[in-house]
């Protein structure tokens, strides 16, 4: 949707879609598409800080979170630490749950 047009589409056109359309639709203003690909533009409160976060397609979930882990020296460092590495350079629908899915 974001390739086809710069305006967000209506709740009408999104309400049959799956829950995570719709999560990503309630993002669309800090969506942004860079040489094709999307990214989230996450800001602190104050807008003095941004983020991008390169949006993440499922089938490379696990890859990432495995690299992530990796990248702690080996070690597994638990949740909190796990998270927030991931969403240093990423986002994608239900990340939290991913990585607590990743972490037991």
């Amino acid at each position: 949707m974001k390739l086809n047009s710069a305006d967000r589409p209506s709740w009408q056109e999104i309400a049959r879609e799956s829950p995570a359309t719709k999560r990503y639709w309630a993002l669309w203003n800090s969506l942004y598409l860079k040489d094709g690909v999307i990214y989230r533009k996450w800001e602190n409160n104050d807008g003095g800080f941004y983020r991008r976060q390169l949006i993440l397609p499922k089938s490379r979930i696990q890859e990432i979170l495995r690299k992530t882990q990796d990248n702690t020296s080996g070690r597994h460092f638990g949740l909190i630490k796990i998270l927030r590495k991931t969403r240093e350079r990423f986002y994608w629908d239900r990340l939290r749950a991913d990585v607590e899915k990743w972490c037991r």
